[in-house]
């Protein structure tokens, strides 16, 4: 082999060598590193959130804020139907939804329907706070107003029932 072929070659190695180098530390960088302080910043800033955003009432976890909970007590408000959620798991309804089922709650519970109407629009405004900073529509979480309901009602909802949730 001559000695310009053999250069090449070294050129080739040394080229190679330096290439995998550079994987190797993106692939720590980006993979282990990374990944890491995001979780380390995330607990640090926002514990809620980066573990889940779970719910507890009385000291037992209930559901989370984000993932919609399927109720079956007719005495709760209702997430969106499967066909009407692409995710299936939207933890939230439009406000003319949640307007919808007060008349079936009221009627099923005995609370009147303007309290009712009160308790959403209480979560449509804490809401608001979100929403102003993405621009997004109003909402309603069921899972937060279904667990405010239980709160101001309790004679109406026996807590040892949990949340009529459908597990």
């Amino acid at each position: 082999m001559d000695s310009s072929k053999q250069t090449i070659l070294k050129k080739i190695v040394n080229n190679l060598q330096i290439v995998l180098r550079i994987v190797i530390v993106m692939a720590t960088v980006l993979g282990v590193a990374y990944p890491v302080l995001l979780v380390w910043v995330g607990q640090l800033i926002l514990p809620f959130q980066s573990n889940g955003s779970i719910i507890e009432m009385d000291g037992k976890k209930i559901g989370s804020e984000l993932i919609a909970q399927h109720f079956i007590s007719p005495q709760l408000f209702h997430p969106k139907a499967p066909g009407d959620s692409a995710s299936n798991v939207d933890p939230h309804i439009t406000p003319e939804k949640a307007y919808s089922q007060i008349k079936n709650i009221s009627k099923s519970t005995g609370i009147k329907e303007n309290a009712l109407i009160t308790l959403v629009n209480l979560d449509i405004e804490r809401n608001r706070i979100t929403n102003g900073l993405f621009f997004a529509p109003d909402y309603v979480n069921v899972l937060q107003v279904n667990r405010n309901l239980i709160d101001h009602y309790p004679e109406v909802y026996n807590k040892t029932a949990g949340l009529g949730m459908n597990k």
